[in-house]
């Protein structure tokens, strides 16, 4: 499965779940927050796809979802983020160190 297409899962596994995912402009890395008691993930449109799906993966893993199907491939995305286990996280954690 190609990274947009597991971006887009992502994005619809969060909104089953009631989680709004907005993408704003702005000088902000991104994540998990609630505003007004309303879940949401907040994406940088100047970031990278890899980063986005990064956000929503790590932002999903610390959600209670059991009650939303998430294909196997995503599921399994999930947790090698969660872990810091994907190519994606070590490189984001090293844009970090810079």
């Amino acid at each position: 499965m190609k990274l947009k297409e597991i971006f887009d899962e992502l994005i619809n596994v969060a909104q089953e779940a009631g989680i709004t995912v907005k993408k704003e402009k702005g000088n902000f890395r991104g994540g998990y927050c609630v505003i007004n008691g309303k879940e949401m993930i907040v994406l940088n449109k100047a970031t990278t796809l890899e980063t986005m799906s990064s956000l929503v993966a790590k932002s999903l893993a610390e959600r209670a979802i059991d009650n939303v199907y998430i294909k196997p491939v995503v599921r399994d995305f999930i947790e090698k983020e969660k872990n810091g286990l994907t190519q994606l996280s070590i490189e984001f954690n090293l844009d970090l160190l810079k």
